[in-house]
């Protein structure tokens, strides 16, 4: 058996991961993945179409595989109506 530290290690890294997900995607692969929600029941509770849902679901999946795989890019703060270029 793998020692304990490792477990806790993974596990630390997964929660991780999961909070780095915007607030919306978080919930609805909450409802799913841990409460055990079908899409539709889920979709419900939150009020919005099934669709929706799993549309949330595939981008939080993406983002945790990319975060998995080390190649999500981190994100970047825009300035709206601006520019990001430094002024001259």
């Amino acid at each position: 058996a793998a020692p304990a530290q490792e477990h806790r290690l993974r596990l630390a890294q997964v929660r991780d991961a999961f909070m780095e997900l915007p607030e919306e995607q978080r919930t609805a692969l909450h409802l799913v993945a841990i409460e055990g929600l079908g899409y539709a029941e889920a979709a419900s509770t939150l009020g919005i179409p099934q669709g929706t849902l799993m549309s949330r679901l595939s981008r939080a999946r993406a983002a945790l595989r990319a975060i998995e795989d080390g190649t999500a890019r981190p994100a970047r703060l825009r300035i709206v109506g601006g520019s990001d270029d430094p002024a001259p």
